[in-house]
């Protein structure tokens, strides 16, 4: 999986650009919620004085830290915004690898995921007319006395690969991979575009 954090890492770079821009128009929209609120709260100062202080004070707080929360989960919004288009940018380049990376790394999942050495590795059709054999090739040497064949292409797949033992499907498509992975990656992935002691 070392291939999938170098590209993650990559991404976090190419992401940066993007996260500062989200995050300067995330703020402008904070700032222009901040004033309307504080707008609101000197009107409401105004309409209260009669209340008491205690009351207007209470209620300007109230007002700030709404405004405080607003800016806060449109900042996490654009955060978050952010952290998908990195993992979808991921999935874009791990589609888009080279055949002398796709076949390796093909090769390593199919070796990894074989429950019995005698399942067939499912590729999409391109893959399979482009370096099927070999990721099943370079798979079996992976696992020694592993029996693995060519099934049959399958469309739905948009990258990575199944293994298939009769009706037992193994998902090892770079989306599902991804996605199990998510948790785990969107928290490095965060760690790299929003380092700690950066002020929401």
């Amino acid at each position: 999986m070392h291939g999938i954090e170098k590209i993650t890492d990559r991404i976090a770079q190419d992401a940066q650009a993007e996260l500062e821009a989200q995050l300067s128009q995330a703020q402008e929209r904070a700032d222009q919620i901040l004033a309307e609120y504080e707008t609101q709260a000197r009107e409401a100062v105004e309409r209260i004085l009669a209340h008491g202080q205690r009351e207007v004070d209470a209620h300007r707080a109230q007002l700030h830290s709404m405004a405080r929360l607003e800016a806060r989960k449109r900042v996490l919004a654009a955060k978050q915004d952010v952290i998908e288009a990195a993992f979808e940018k991921a999935l874009a380049r791990l589609c888009a690898l080279p055949r002398e990376k796709m076949v390796p790394l093909l090769a390593r999942l199919a070796a990894v995921y074989a429950e019995t050495g005698e399942e067939e590795v499912i590729l999409p059709p391109a893959s399979r007319r482009a370096y099927g054999q070999d990721v099943v090739d370079q798979a079996n040497q992976l696992i020694g006395e592993g029996h693995l064949t060519l099934g049959p292409a399958e469309e739905g797949i948009a990258g990575g690969l199944l293994l298939r033992r009769g009706r037992v499907d193994i998902n090892c498509t770079f989306s599902m991979l991804l996605q199990r992975r998510r948790e785990s990656l969107s928290a490095q992935v965060a760690e790299i575009l929003f380092p700690r002691g950066e002020q929401v």
